[in-house]
């Protein structure tokens, strides 16, 4: 049956499409990568390790606007997808292929673990809702926690400012808005650099890249660096950890890879290198990456110490065989030599053994495995690996890393987590200090994100369902550091139930748990929960009283400062106590310019005092703000601000780039610009007018000489621009105006040319010339609303209906004589399409015809020739459509989209354009709309003269490089040949 077919194919198509929305539009899939579901045999042997290294050209950063300039968040409603499936990139397994366990050998030990103690981590801090559905599974949750924000990032790419001392929402905003390498295509990151006191965000770069961005500054609604780090292949399911040699990652590529980026130079915004090593894959998954550790704590690892990188492996499942009773944990050292990369070095560490446990989750490749209540829907229960975080802590007498994995608890895929904690000495071999499983009752746990604080207490969040009565919701538990080994006593606790059943079987794909850097106490964790068929997130912080000793923090805000002399220059110095300090502190400035005064001193914590400089001079200064506890006298705590003293606002600054008059340049250019005297910031403005009456693109407060504009500007147009600065003085004077003009669009004419108008027709005036011969069938070609109901532009359209018997149905156009020499010649129309499609063909479809001899004869409009709306794929052939095997436009639906056609190939002769609408023997639609359709060439002129070009619109000396089009063509350059360079141009497909 026909209906059984299209059933089948809509299903495959569901996952095609899902893959398609997980890689950016200009991205072709590596060779070899498939859906996840793979084909062929398990095998137990480690493949051959594929330590290859590949060091990347130095990637320069673009400095995005300030997130505070961002425009106000809004949510774009659009058809519910799958952002981002995990890729399979080893079609080395059996789907069928199953290895069963018993009973996890450690539940025993945590059945026998003691009663919770008295303690304040019972009870939430703060627990509230993060963002919500956006159209999309899964939400990949995560977020991080610094000295005052906290930033929650899900996919999409949404990220939310949160004050953390409040929990109030400060800003959210769409990453794509903020300019540089921003995708908006998935697997988002976020990572507080405690070392640096800066923020990290990453989410997928265009094609295969990697988009990272390192905030200027501590803060995260300032501008950004924005750098793009290309791959070998697609770098799916990327995690990220902090390092004081470099920025280190992970991701799932042709092999298990993990990549280092320069740090240093990042937080400098200075052009960086990345460097890469791939891991041996595993047999038995199609799926699987490595994790990286991520610093927590002040402390860095010892001088020299290489990242760490970690993956399980299940004996029973990937190898080597005559490990019955154990499993492993495997580490790599990744030693990275920025100088010499033939030096960087990525080595595999001895195996750590751990318990036995089982990756086999309803299978080994199956993304349904956590039933929900009343539902069939099954959650992705993510196997395949240690999960976002690898936390590190260094104490000084020892290293620690913690962990975390699903493991089938029972052999009858009831999911559990297996969490572990690994020590080292220093300069010492890792070994496992204690790991446990918890799964305490039928529930299904897993997703799970873990931590440990300064103490080293240990807290795990982690997801919670099941098949009767526990919907997706988030749960934790923890053990202080003197329970007893491989236990977790201290719960377990709710942080929000579930309400109802998650609508899609992608789940996670991730959460996380990271430590407030300040009192190094506080968890904070975020993940997916459900109150509808549409996924929440929930943000949680929490912490043991028996963490940390008594003492204070403090934080002064500002951390630097500018005024206008002789004004007064005020900080607010904050402070919190921590493992139940009481008493005053004493506030002192060392170092400071003027006179300077504390209204309070002493302050009781927590509590705020008021810093007020007075009588500064001009200049830049640093001096420290000391806080000394009264009681103890030894807790002492200094922190470094900056001033800066002006008398007068910034000078004009002066443009760089684009030059003045500068042709072909990019709908979303990098602005550059020289540093001005005694500026702050700096704003920018992008007008299509030198008086800026309509300005189309801005900023202001960018801290730094370059912006990337925030908007896509239009085609084959010109703009103007100009820049200014301010400083606590007030605004300086505009720059210069300079203006360029951007590069040809498909069917544009190009700069220096004209549009030479062949023919137009809106069909508000009736069919004028217009016909709808009969073909095979009724011809429903006819005038009016259309099945949009609401046309391109005015009253009517052209519109067919797709109907459910055989028929061929022509729309005929007038005749159209084409010059020759005035290339490119092209059609355009728009159209709206809701015509049965077949998945990677079409049922029914619509295409596109031309005449040269009157009618005589018609010929299909190549492919090619399509230079935005490309053919949907060829008509399917089982159905008696008159058309089969023809390339056919079926969009299923496709909106109002202006199609145009090169049709330079008939320069010089009289030609007709015919649509066809061509339709099977089965199942309706609503059809084609066709509006607004009009045919125009491109004249460029024969002579120019130096006296047409207006001086006067150049405002600074220029090479003749720098000239408009016009007078570089009459300082002998022919204007033919550029128009014989417009006809390289890129297609679609």
């Amino acid at each position: 049956m026909k209906h059984t077919h299209k059933f089948l194919g809509g299903l495959m198509i569901l996952a095609i499409v899902g893959v398609m929305f997980a890689l950016p539009s200009d991205m072709t899939a590596p060779a070899g990568v498939t859906g996840r579901s793979a084909t062929g045999s398990a095998v137990t042997s480690q493949e051959v390790p594929g330590l290859e290294q590949w060091v990347s050209e130095p990637v320069a950063p673009t400095l995005t606007q300030a997130v505070r300039d961002l425009p106000a968040f809004e949510v774009k409603p659009q058809l519910d997808r799958e952002i981002n499936p995990r890729l399979s990139t080893n079609d080395n397994l059996d789907p069928d292929f199953r290895v069963k366990s018993g009973i996890d050998p450690l539940l025993a030990i945590q059945e026998a673990a003691p009663e919770a103690s008295a303690d304040g981590f019972d009870t939430p801090i703060f627990n509230f809702d993060g963002e919500g559905y956006q159209f999309l599974n899964p939400p990949d949750t995560n977020g991080d926690v610094g000295a005052n924000h906290y930033i929650q990032m899900i996919n999409a790419t949404v990220v939310s400012i949160y004050n953390k001392n409040t929990g109030a929402l400060i800003q959210r905003f769409d990453l794509t808005t903020l300019g540089g390498c921003t995708t908006g295509s998935g697997d988002p990151v976020v990572l507080y650099d405690q070392l640096a006191d800066r923020w990290f965000l990453s989410e997928f770069g265009p094609g295969s890249s990697l988009c990272v961005l390192i905030s200027q500054t501590a803060d995260p609604q300032g501008a950004y660096y924005s750098y793009q780090f290309n791959t070998p292949s697609f770098p799916d399911y990327p995690k990220y950890g902090v390092w004081p040699d470099a920025y280190y990652a992970t991701a799932n590529e042709s092999s298990p890879s993990a990549l280092a980026l320069d740090r240093v130079k990042m937080l400098a915004g200075q052009p960086a290198t990345a460097q890469r090593f791939t891991a041996p894959s595993l047999s038995g998954f199609p799926f699987q990456a490595l994790t990286p550790a991520d610093l927590d704590g002040l402390v860095p690892p010892p001088a020299g110490a290489p990242g760490i990188i970690m993956r399980h492996r299940d004996t029973e499942v990937h190898g080597p065989a005559g490990h019955p009773g154990e499993d492993f944990l495997e580490m790599w050292a990744f030693h990275v030599d920025w100088a010499t990369p033939a030096n960087s070095t990525f080595t595999q560490l001895p195996d750590i053994a751990v318990a036995e446990f089982s990756s086999d989750l309803c299978g080994l490749s199956s993304f349904s495995c956590i039933p929900q209540p009343g539902t069939s829907t099954e959650l992705d229960p993510l196997r395949e690996v240690i999960m976002f975080r690898l936390a590190y802590r260094n104490f000084g007498d020892h290293q620690a890393l913690v962990g975390n994995f699903v493991t089938d608890v029972n052999g009858n895929d009831l999911a559990g987590v297996r969490w572990f904690e690994l020590t080292s000495p220093p300069a010492t071999s890792w070994s496992l200090y204690q790991e446990g499983t918890y799964s305490p009752d039928s529930t299904n746990r897993w997703m799970g994100a873990i931590a440990m604080d300064g103490s080293g207490n240990i807290a795990l969040g982690y997801n919670v369902s099941d098949a009767t009565s526990v919907y997706p919701g988030i749960r934790y538990v923890g053990r202080l550091v003197s329970d007893p080994l491989g236990t977790m006593p201290q719960g377990e606790y709710t942080l929000v139930d579930g309400t109802a059943s998650n609508g899609s079987n992608r789940y996670g794909d991730y959460s996380d748990m990271v430590i407030d850097p300040i009192d190094d106490c506080t968890f904070w964790f975020t993940g997916e929960y459900n109150t509808s068929s549409q996924w929440s997130t929930r943000i949680g912080a929490f912490r043991f009283d028996a963490c940390g000793s008594t003492d204070f923090a403090m934080d002064v805000v500002p951390d630097s400062l500018q005024i206008c002399a002789p004004a007064d220059a005020t900080y607010a110095v904050n402070t919190v106590p921590v493992g139940g300090f009481t008493g005053d502190v004493s506030l002192a400035a060392i170092g400071n310019p003027g006179s300077a005064a504390f209204s309070p001193n002493p302050v009781t914590p927590p509590g705020s005092s008021a810093l007020v400089i007075s009588g500064a001079g001009a200049g830049t200064y640093s001096f420290d703000v000391v806080g000394t506890s009264v009681i103890t006298p030894s807790l002492v705590h200094t922190e470094t601000v900056g001033l800066d003293v002006v008398g007068a606002a910034p000078a004009a600054p002066v443009l760089t780039s684009p030059a003045n008059g500068a042709i072909n340049i990019g709908l979303m250019p990098t602005f550059m610009w020289n540093a001005a005297a005694g500026a702050s910031s700096y704003s920018i403005e992008v007008a299509t007018d030198a008086a800026f009456t309509n300005v189309v693109a801005s900023a202001s407060g960018l801290a730094g000489t370059s912006w990337v504009s925030n908007v896509t500007l239009n085609t084959t147009t010109t703009y103007f621009w100009r820049v200014w600065a301010e400083n606590a003085c007030g605004t300086g004077a505009y720059s210069a105006t300079w203006s360029f003009t951007t590069q040809a669009g498909p069917g544009d004419c190009a700069p220096g040319s004209t549009p030479n108008i062949l023919f137009s027709d809106d069909f508000e005036s009736g069919a004028s010339g217009w016909t709808t011969p009969g073909g095979i069938g009724a011809n429903t070609w006819a005038l009016g609303a259309g099945v949009s109901g609401t046309p391109h532009s005015g009253s009517f359209v052209y519109h067919a209906d797709d109907v459910n018997t055989v028929s061929e149905q022509f729309l005929v156009s007038p005749a159209v004589a084409l010059p020759t020499g005035q290339n490119p010649v092209t059609l355009k129309f728009w159209n709206y399409q809701e015509i049965e499609d077949g998945g990677a063909s079409c049922y029914d479809g619509g295409l596109l015809e031309v005449s040269t001899n009157g009618g005589g004869s018609w010929t299909q409009v190549p492919d090619g020739d399509l230079l935005t709306d490309p053919y949907d794929g060829p008509i399917d052939s089982g159905f008696s459509n008159p058309r089969a095997g023809d390339l056919a436009w079926c969009g299923d639906p496709q909106p109002w989209l202006n199609s145009i056609v090169d049709v330079s190939a008939y320069a010089g002769q009289t030609v007709q354009f015919r649509w066809v609408m061509a339709t099977d023997s089965s199942v309706s639609h609503p059809g084609w709309d066709v509006d607004d359709v009009l045919v125009q060439s491109c004249v460029v002129p024969t002579a120019v003269t130096l006296s047409s070009v207006d001086a006067s619109a150049t405002q600074s000396p220029m090479p003749l490089a720098g000239l408009p089009l016009g007078a570089v063509a009459a300082a002998g350059m022919a204007g033919a040949a550029l128009a014989a360079g417009y006809v390289s141009r890129r297609r679609n497909r």
